[in-house]
């Protein structure tokens, strides 16, 4: 039975996608499927863990050839306070990606999806950001929402305090922090770095395409509706006793409930807020960027809050 070795651990809109599908490809790496199967991390609120069982975990890796690191991609395992410690319990050679965003340019981005999910249901960023004290009270959660702590945003954007327990529980020689924007600008060179930190040899090199682009629903009812009754149903298929009919029933369902919401999917334009709202998350996250400058030795200048003038420059451009 494979043990994964490899595991991308977050942060949600940070790419992990595209890394996850470029790794795979690699002839020594086998990914799960699905990609996020939110197995460890027993402190959070996770309403739906079809995974939870070791068992049925490990079984996502049976397929795992000899001699492949098996690996998957869960990106609320960055926020777990047990989640390091349980990975290195089970699997203590284990290799730690993170993946880190300009905050302010993750939490636009996980809102966005967070609506294409159904996780989300209020669609102006700043109404989210005020319901998050109410949220943390568990009140205006929405019923398809499964993972609750995914709605408290600006939490998910202090990266400071997990990237070190990480390197605490691990050590720093076996977490590589990627940065969104070195992979955006060179994600065949971030790939051969993350390669090296693996242990892997070169090989045929992937399609450098981008994967989880943004998207939006045509219709946002129509959307959640899709999205509740694919939850719905991925649970009443997960009470049944095997693997394969897991999959026929839920392929039954998946297949027209697809082919429905590709109908109606379009291409999302580029989040975007107002400079004011954007400087005021800026100066929320600025001592957290302070500490992770610090902890990883990079210069973020460019994610701290910026100097009036450029802010009043900012404010004074065409919508």
């Amino acid at each position: 039975m494979a043990i994964p070795t490899v595991f991308i651990v977050g942060a949600p809109r940070c790419g992990t996608t595209s890394l996850a599908a470029y790794l795979a490809s690699h002839p020594q790496v086998f990914m799960s499927k699905p990609k996020e199967p939110c197995h460890f991390g027993s402190d959070l609120d996770v309403r739906w863990r079809p995974y939870a069982d070791r068992r049925r975990y490990l079984e996502l890796f049976d397929r795992a050839r000899d001699g492949q690191h098996a690996g998957e991609a869960s990106v609320f395992y960055l926020y777990s306070k047990t989640a390091a410690q349980e990975i290195q319990q089970l699997s203590p050679s284990a290799r730690i990606i993170i993946m880190l965003r300009d905050p302010v340019e993750m939490v636009c981005s996980w809102h966005a999806h967070a609506l294409l999910l159904a996780q989300e249901d209020l669609p102006d960023l700043e109404q989210a950001l005020a319901a998050e004290a109410d949220r943390r009270q568990g009140r205006r959660i929405s019923s398809t929402c499964f993972i609750p702590p995914a709605l408290q945003y600006t939490v998910l954007g202090k990266y400071s305090e997990h990237v070190r327990r990480y390197q605490e529980v691990f050590g720093r020689d076996r977490v590589k922090c990627i940065l969104f924007d070195d992979f955006a600008h060179d994600p065949e060179g971030t790939y051969q770095e993350t390669l090296a930190f693996l242990g892997l040899p070169p090989a045929r090199l992937p399609d450098f395409k981008t994967h989880n682009e943004r998207q939006q629903w045509r219709s946002q009812r129509v959307g959640r509706a899709i999205m509740a009754a694919l939850w719905r149903g991925h649970s009443l298929c997960d009470k049944l006793p095997t693997r394969m009919l897991r999959s026929v029933a839920f392929a039954t369902l998946a297949i027209p409930l697809s082919l429905l919401a590709k109908a109606n999917l379009r291409k999302a334009r580029r989040p975007d807020i107002s400079a004011g709202l954007r400087n005021r998350l800026r100066q929320e996250f600025r001592e957290d960027v302070e500490r992770l400058a610090g902890v990883l030795g990079r210069d973020l200048s460019s994610w701290l809050p910026q100097e009036p003038k450029a802010l009043a420059a900012e404010a004074t451009k065409p919508s």
